[in-house]
C-alpha cells in the first residue's frame, strides 16, 4: 500500500507470461513437427528502476532462453515484455538497437 504522497512508479521492465516452444520435427526431407519443448512455460516478473535481477537454476532450466527473449534475439511463443510500459515486439529496429545496448552494460 503506498503513502499518501507515494508515486506508483511503472517498471523498468515488465514480463507476462512468456513462453518458448521449440519444434521437434521428424524427418530430413520433409520436416514434420512432432511435438515441442517447452523452453520457457509462462513465466512472469518484474525488475524496477535501480533493481537488479538474478537468474539462476539448474542446467536446461530456460536461464539463456530467457534472456534471449529479453534481448528480442528470439521470438516468444506467447507473452510479451514491456520496457518503460511500451511492447518490445511492437519497437521499431533504432529502438531495439537502444535496447540491446540498454541491456548490454
Amino acid at each position: 500500500m503506498l503513502e499518501d504522497r507515494a508515486i506508483a512508479v511503472e517498471p523498468l521492465i515488465r514480463v507476462e507470461n512468456l513462453a518458448k516452444h521449440f519444434p521437434v520435427t521428424r524427418g530430413v526431407l520433409i520436416g514434420r513437427t512432432t511435438g515441442h519443448v517447452k523452453a520457457v512455460d509462462g513465466i512472469s516478473f518484474t525488475i524496477g528502476r535501480q533493481e537488479t535481477l538474478g537468474l539462476v537454476g539448474e542446467s536446461g532450466c530456460g536461464k539463456t532462453t530467457t534472456s534471449r527473449l529479453l534481448l528480442r534475439l528470439e521470438q516468444p511463443t506467447a507473452g510479451r515484455v514491456l520496457l518503460d510500459g511500451q511492447d518490445a515486439a511492437a519497437s521499431s529496429s533504432g529502438s531495439r538497437r537502444s535496447c540491446t545496448r540498454w541491456a548490454c552494460r
